[in-house]
């Protein structure tokens, strides 16, 4: 039976500390499937607009995207852990609920900066956010 997480990354500390746990959590489940991602947010700024063309902005995400995914996927390499990758862009928290459910995954893994919950619905945090709109268990890592 297999068993499958997504991991969202943004190449912080908090997000490292999941990817650990994730490794620790391989170890104790066989055929576990891991789906890296990192969710660009949408480049709608104007100013965003006016300075850079669509194809330059579309190469900057996916070169941001590769820089917070690959600490991580080195991680859980080093851990025996194959994954998956997705770089995407999108509204955050929605992308990562709306991912979990598109890939069958079977709980959400991340990251969080510590913040109380209250604190983070106080300040919208993307955690937070995910844990209400998220239609499978997460787990938040401090």
């Amino acid at each position: 039976m297999s068993y499958t997480i997504l991991l969202p990354v943004d190449g912080s500390e908090g997000s490292l500390l999941a990817t650990r746990h994730v490794a620790r959590i391989a170890g104790m489940v066989q055929g576990l499937k891991v789906h890296l991602v990192n969710v660009q947010p949408l480049g709608d700024d104007w100013m965003v607009r006016r300075m850079l063309k669509p194809e330059e902005l579309t190469k900057l995400e996916q070169e941001w995207g590769e820089a917070a995914v690959a600490p991580a996927r080195a991680i859980l390499r080093d851990a025996g852990v194959t994954c998956t990758d997705h770089i995407v862009q999108g509204e955050v928290a929605k992308t990562i609920a709306h991912l979990a459910k598109e890939l069958g995954c079977d709980q959400i893994v991340m990251g969080t900066w510590g913040r109380s919950a209250l604190g983070g619905l106080l300040l919208g945090s993307v955690a937070v956010k995910v844990l209400h709109l998220a239609s499978v268990p997460v787990t938040l890592v401090k």
